[in-house]
């Protein structure tokens, strides 16, 4: 029987000095961050309170044990993280809930918030532009900053109110002065943009079409049980994005094109307010289950852009001389804004939004006319 390895823990003096310097001596669990030095008193020394953890276990039959590891690389900074006791017992006793990856990832994280939050060790000259989109009911957006840790944001967030008793023209004239003071901040090189928003759908989409399909955007979504913008830290269910009715053959007819989002709930064609005869193509993009709690992690929204991008770009090439698309949007704010990001403002057909309220007839009333800023 082979014996059990096991590492002989001599770290080597430039490991604890990087493990330490870069944790700033704290756990590295977000929910904790004490400091793992006490100082000392009239009567006793300073007292460590902080364990050098093992990612992938010291033995072979350890937590998180990968027999493959040799005795060196396991005492490697690589291999450890900081942690205070109570989280170092908690994250060994729970091994399957917190994994390699996943506690490698925490390391990342802090270290990045020890950079960016403590001006002692070098804060970052790289915040982020922060904007929050609210409806009616004024949202907290000193909440935002606890969402974007371990970055940190640039200046006072930018509030932008979409008032749904407003006329949606003025709406749209003020979410495009807003927007494009917004984007002016800065050096655009550098520029990256934290977009919170809670507002109707309408102005979502149209916050994405005017931010248009920029690299350094993230966005966030409102979780109203646990009244944060922090992600869950759960893991996302597979996206399962299905498009149905995209077009095989090009046609040069003109006439009006419906695309339907079905994410937090189903759109009933029948609803749709388009007279029939004028009505070329209806294309839809749905998950399995559409409901309320579908977005869970911004893979999800990634995964939406490049959908809506495929969809957008295929009716563009099939329906050349459509008169407009019908865009009708069941799903997240988020989402909302990652599908205005995928119109392209200078391409994309004429594009009518639209609002839903089931006590009306028609449910659907027109809102915001997206037009291109100039003739394709």
């Amino acid at each position: 029987m082979k014996a059990q390895r096991k590492s002989p823990r001599r770290y080597s003096a430039r490991t604890l000095k990087v493990l330490w310097g870069r944790s700033a001596g704290r756990c590295a669990v977000p929910e904790c961050r004490i400091d793992l030095v006490v100082d000392a008193t009239d009567h006793d020394p300073i007292v460590v309170i902080g364990d050098i953890a093992h990612i992938q276990a010291s033995s072979d039959k350890g937590p998180r044990a990968n027999r493959k590891l040799s005795a060196q690389h396991r005492d490697s900074y690589e291999n450890l993280i900081l942690l205070c006791k109570n989280c170092h017992f908690r994250f060994d006793a729970q091994k399957k809930t917190n994994t390699v990856f996943s506690i490698k990832q925490l390391r990342v994280d802090h270290e990045a918030w020890v950079r960016a939050s403590l001006p002692e060790r070098g804060r970052s000259t790289h915040g982020w532009n922060v904007l929050v989109l609210q409806g009616d009911h004024p949202v907290d957006a000193t909440q935002t900053v606890a969402a974007l840790s371990p970055d940190f944001p640039r200046r006072k967030p930018t509030i932008i109110t979409a008032s749904a008793n407003q006329a949606w023209l003025t709406t749209f004239k003020n979410l495009q002065l807003a927007v494009q003071k917004f984007l002016s901040e800065g050096d655009p090189f550098d520029n990256r943009f934290a977009v919170f928003p809670l507002a109707p759908v309408s102005a979502c989409i149209a916050t994405g079409y005017l931010l248009t399909n920029r690299p350094r955007v993230r966005l966030f979504q409102h979780h109203r049980l646990q009244a944060t913008w922090n992600w869950p830290k759960v893991k996302a269910a597979p996206h399962k994005l299905r498009i149905s009715g995209l077009p095989s053959k090009r046609t040069e007819k003109a006439g009006d094109i419906a695309i339907c989002f079905h994410l937090s709930a189903v759109i009933q064609h029948a609803d749709l307010p388009i007279p029939r005869k004028s009505l070329l193509h209806t294309v839809d993009v749905r998950v399995d289950d559409p409901n309320v709690h579908w977005l869970r992690s911004p893979s999800q929204l990634e995964a939406l852009g490049e959908i809506a991008t495929h969809v957008f770009a295929s009716l563009l090439q099939h329906f050349p001389n459509a008169a407009t698309w019908h865009l009708f949007f069941a799903g997240p704010a988020p989402g909302a804004v990652t599908v205005g990001q995928q119109l392209n403002p200078t391409m994309t057909t004429p594009t009518q939004l639209y609002e839903f309220n089931r006590a009306e007839t028609p449910r659907y009333s027109p809102s915001i006319l997206l037009k291109p800023t100039t003739a394709r």
